[in-house]
């Protein structure tokens, strides 16, 4: 009687060129996307400062910690990107660091209007600040695919 047995594949651990490859091909396929990305939670930030604007206090507040997790996922890929780039584009890369700047600053005002449930001051900075931020993007889309690409 014999026995077949599946022979277990053995994990190589990832080179520095792997994770170096891993990490482009993880820049380039987000920044194809990240304009559309930035776009979209723009118009879903406007949406919610109308929602405030509106008395739609509970539904806006539920979706704008919602819309947190993407900020937060956007300025990872602007943190990646800019690693990346950061000897091979200098001017790309200071030009992603003063806008990771102004988002963060941006989200930073926000803070103490949303602890004082200033929902106005909270619809104010999402429209003109946060959402004009986004915006903002489309300046550093086409440079930053160059710079991905020449990296």
């Amino acid at each position: 009687m014999t026995t077949d047995t599946l022979a277990s594949p053995t994990l190589a651990a990832p080179t520095p060129e792997d994770a170096s490859t891993d990490s482009m091909a993880l820049a380039r396929s987000a920044a194809d996307n990240a304009l559309a990305f930035a776009e979209l939670l723009a118009g879903r930030l406007a949406t919610l400062a109308d929602a405030f604007r509106a008395g739609d206090d509970q539904d806006a507040l539920l979706r704008l910690g919602e819309s947190a997790d993407d900020l937060e996922h956007f300025l990872t890929f602007i943190v990646l990107v800019a690693e990346i780039i950061e000897t091979s584009s200098p001017s790309i890369f200071a030009d992603l660091h003063r806008y990771r700047g102004q988002l963060m600053t941006t989200l930073e005002g926000l803070q103490p209007a949303l602890g004082d449930l200033d929902l106005v001051e909270v619809a104010d900075t999402l429209e003109h600040d946060l959402v004009a931020s986004l915006a903002d993007y489309r300046e550093l889309n086409t440079p930053v695919l160059d710079a991905l690409q020449a990296a």
